[in-house]
């Protein structure tokens, strides 16, 4: 029968599989107990997949002979395979009290603890089996992982390039390699492992996906978009390449296409957050708001405290006048993470919410709306400079019921908003400055929600900023040109990731060619290319710029004073023209702000502004030319 035996474990060794099985248990049907027998046929049946029967065959071997290191090995690998990890790691241990120097179960045992997220212990087991093994590059590999994992990825970088030096065109190696200069910092370096993966290894779908997550963050997002489709090319249903691909095809403004594989994302994986998000977000750039808030639903039902969705939700609700909902949930704009990017790893979605500077820190209770009595509020200016100088309206009505307030604002913005402070009894201070004694707190931005403000009594009252005497009298005759009109222009505004409210100035040359117009500067810096372009504009002597004479707003606001109206694009300048009562045409790109809400051309916070909007994505030159036409009619 022995014979039999040997030529099953022949048969075993050519891969004859079926002869093997035949002979293994034709040796256990004469000895049950024939302990190679039980192991072998278990390393087979494990082979084959059939891991709950290895394991079974498996033990009964070790439990005829526990003092053999190989079979405590096999044991542990047939558990694994059958997710049983701590039972795994208990055999592979065993194997290596029974024999030290086994690198293999070294390496083994480093690969269960990576599966658990052990990767301290996983270090320390690879480290062990490349000693043991120092030519062995899937175990260097390995240990790069672990390394990795533990954030020291210099040390990753060394066991990769070990690993690729024992075994140069190791994908693995070259994939992990790039991951790690990633993490370094290091772009140039990651594409060009990712490349070579790819060239080692061309169905490789990781490295399809980190050479596209790659691309896309340094701004390459045409290449993202081949790279995303070609791991998806590859596997269908990968949830994250998907995902990867919408947000690629956003940063390149085709959103439209983007919906498709965002939708198969969350088809893929209806638990997928940030997919809904980004799908959420990709429908608000394309004004369909019912199903932008479905998708933050979704998002929000899978990850109930995402915060980015929260703010996104409120952005839409807004967008389409309803407070009630939305202003609850702006509130979400406190939070720190609800602008950081939505990542799988990849970019983040469109429209991106305001940004700008945060409160200062405060220990004060917070104002929620309750009766003050005679309790002193502070209100803090956040986010931006158009921010302050549209809810600062808000502050004078809570002065008028007798309410105690200091308002702490930015700098820049202090001579400007001086007078209506005292004018109504306001403390006013810049931020930074020291600040008088308090009670509550409450931020700018949230007096609406305190006040219970709905769409239909948003205080509309203009001017409700003025320009300080001084400024009125420094400006006095001091704008340039002997045109008729003098009409302020502003074509961009602070520039952010993913800016969407700013237009090349070639773009301004249908107004530049008007007759009869000085056009005034009001943007206080401008580059060094827009400059040069206005030097040599052939109308330059119509086009006034101002440039470090505006120190402050209160100085632009004397100037938009003295003029007969304001062209600009959605920055803190159209909302002082506003403030101010001043005639204004808007420009805004399709995807616009909340705060112009859709599909109308009035505004109710500035009643002499007219909304200009972008028909589609993009489109500033249909905006300019409306924008010339209404200046021709009037």
């Amino acid at each position: 029968m022995e014979q039999v035996f040997v030529r099953a474990y022949a048969a075993h060794r050519d891969g004859r599989l079926e002869d093997a099985e035949r002979g293994y248990r034709a040796t256990l049907a004469a000895d049950p107990v024939h302990v190679d027998a039980l192991h072998l046929l278990g390393v087979l049946r494990h082979q084959q997949g059939q891991h709950a029967e290895a394991v079974d065959l498996v033990r009964r071997a070790v439990d005829l002979r526990p003092d053999d290191a190989a079979l405590q090995l096999n044991l542990g690998n047939a558990l694994k395979a059958l997710g049983e990890l701590e039972g795994a790691i208990e055999r592979f241990r065993n194997a290596l009290t029974l024999a030290p120097a086994f690198a293999l179960a070294h390496y083994n045992l480093g690969n269960a603890y990576a599966v658990i997220g052990r990767h301290e212990d996983a270090m320390f087991s690879f480290g062990h089996a490349v000693r043991l093994q120092p030519g062995d590059a899937s175990a260097h590999n390995n240990l790069g992982n672990a390394y990795h994992a533990l954030g020291r990825h210099a040390e990753a970088v060394e066991s990769f390039r070990r690993a690729l030096k024992i075994r140069p065109g190791h994908a693995g190696a070259h994939n992990n390699l790039g991951m790690s200069l990633n993490a370094l910092g290091d772009t140039a370096g990651a594409l060009a492992q990712f490349r070579a993966a790819l060239k080692a290894q061309p169905r490789f779908v990781a490295a399809h996906f980190n050479l596209a997550n790659s691309l896309d963050a340094i701004g390459q997002h045409s290449e993202a978009v081949t790279a995303f489709e070609a791991a998806i090319a590859l596997q269908s249903r990968f949830a994250p390449a998907l995902f990867g691909l919408g947000n690629a095809l956003c940063a390149l403004g085709r959103h439209d296409e983007a919906i498709a594989p965002l939708e198969r994302a969350v088809g893929v994986d209806p638990k997928f957050a940030l997919a809904w998000l980004a799908l959420g977000t990709t429908h608000h750039a394309l004004g369909h708001f019912e199903p932008a808030v479905r998708a933050f639903d979704e998002a929000l039902r899978a990850r109930p405290d995402l915060a980015a969705a929260h703010l996104n939700r409120a952005l839409a609700w807004l967008t389409i006048g309803d407070f009630r909902r939305g202003l609850p949930e702006y509130e979400w704009r406190l939070d720190p993470t609800a602008r950081e990017p939505a990542r799988s790893d990849t970019r983040p979605t469109q429209p991106a919410p305001h940004t700008g500077q945060a409160a200062r820190a405060t220990t004060l209770p917070r104002w929620r709306g309750e009766p003050l009595d005679g309790r002193t509020l502070l209100i803090q200016a956040e986010q931006g400079f158009g921010d302050t100088l549209q809810f600062v309206r808000f502050v004078p009505l809570l002065a008028a019921r007798g309410a105690r307030i200091v308002l702490e604002v930015q700098p820049q913005l202090l001579p400007l908003i001086a007078p209506t402070a005292l004018a109504t009894r306001v403390t006013l201070i810049a931020q930074g400055a020291p600040r008088p004694a308090a009670d509550l707190h409450c931020p700018l931005l949230s007096l609406p929600l305190a006040l219970g403000t709905t769409f239909d009594d948003l205080p509309t009252r203009t001017p409700y900023l003025t320009v300080p005497a001084t400024y009125q009298r420094k400006w006095r005759g001091s704008l340039g040109g002997q045109a008729k009109r003098k009409i302020g222009i502003a074509w961009s505004g602070r520039i952010q990731k993913h800016e969407n409210r700013t237009m090349p100035l070639a773009a301004l040359e249908p107004l530049f060619a008007l007759d009869g117009i000085d056009w005034i500067v009001l943007q206080p810096q401008l580059n060094d290319a827009e400059h040069a372009a206005l030097d040599s504009h052939q109308r330059a002597r119509s086009i006034h710029r101002l440039g470090s004479k505006l120190a402050d707003f209160a100085d632009t606001a004397a100037v938009i004073d003295r003029l007969d109206a304001v062209v600009s694009i959605d920055t803190s300048i159209a909302h002082l023209a506003g403030a101010l009562n001043a005639k204004l045409w808007l420009m805004l790109p399709y995807a616009a702000d909340w705060r112009w809400f859709a599909d109308t051309e009035e505004s109710p916070w500035y009643p002499r502004a007219r909304l200009v909007r972008q028909p589609r994505p993009g489109a500033w030159d249909e905006v300019v030319a409306a924008v010339a036409r209404d200046l021709r009619e009037t």
